[in-house]
């Protein structure tokens, strides 16, 4: 999405010079430049990431209800050569912070069930949700408190499909786990179908202030102004579908 971008602007600063227009082209080539040191050195990712994530930055207080519901929300899949799809190296994290929250809660004698929700890849006819479940399986969840939602494709088919199986479980507590880039779609999302969480974040995204740009915040920029399209258009969906 950035990247794009500023190569734009750049053959239009180069398209511009073969045609003469050298006011232009010395216009757009320091509009480039002061937009990849703005991205790439970080104040750019810093103003889109630091609000967002801020409600997110401390885990809330581990309050269990006698029966609780963790909904895990996957993230993308590795494909390892001759392997099967596993867990990226976000999902990971989202699945170590599950199992912590597992364990918790039966370290303090309630009740819980992990609930994880994602659907096939576009690499592989394997749900995500699958792949997750068996990393939590390998980290000690019994495979009786893990429950499969193995259809949604956006974060928002994860909340309408979880509603059905999280209302037949009646649980008093749901605890939502995702990164904290995402957690605020993720809320907005459940909250449009009756679903009252508790946000847990697993990775928390810093910024890198650097001299020169770095990779890491043009893919951090990218990443914040995917979240920030996804919620708007997420609020058009609720505009529909209270509309009617």
């Amino acid at each position: 999405m950035v990247v794009p971008a500023l190569l734009a602007v750049w053959l239009a600063a180069v398209l511009a010079g073969a045609l003469g227009w050298r006011r232009l082209r010395a216009g757009l080539g320091g509009l480039a430049l002061v937009a990849m040191f703005a991205v790439g050195c970080g104040p750019v990712p810093n103003l889109l990431l630091c609000g967002w994530q801020a409600p997110f930055a401390q885990r809330p207080a581990l309050d269990w209800a006698p029966s609780n519901a963790i909904v895990l929300l996957t993230a993308t899949s590795n494909n390892p050569p001759g392997g099967t799809p596993e867990p990226s190296v976000v999902g990971y994290t989202r699945v170590a912070e599950t199992a912590s929250l597992y364990r918790a809660c039966r370290a303090a004698g309630a009740r819980c069930t992990v609930l994880v929700t994602g659907g096939e890849t576009p690499t592989a006819d394997r749900p995500l949700a699958l792949a997750y479940a068996e990393a939590l399986a390998r980290l000690g969840v019994p495979k009786a408190d893990l429950l499969l939602e193995p259809h949604s494709r956006t974060t928002w088919q994860n909340a309408e499909f979880s509603q059905p199986i999280l209302a037949r479980l009646a649980a008093q507590r749901v605890w939502l786990v995702s990164s904290a880039l995402h957690l605020r779609r993720g809320m907005f999302a459940f909250r449009q179908f009756g679903i009252a969480a508790t946000p847990v974040r697993a990775d928390y995204t810093r910024v890198v202030w650097s001299l020169l740009p770095s990779a890491k915040n043009l893919a951090m920029t990218n990443a914040a102004l995917h979240e920030y399209a996804g919620l708007a258009l997420y609020h058009w969906f609720a505009w529909r579908m209270h509309r009617h």
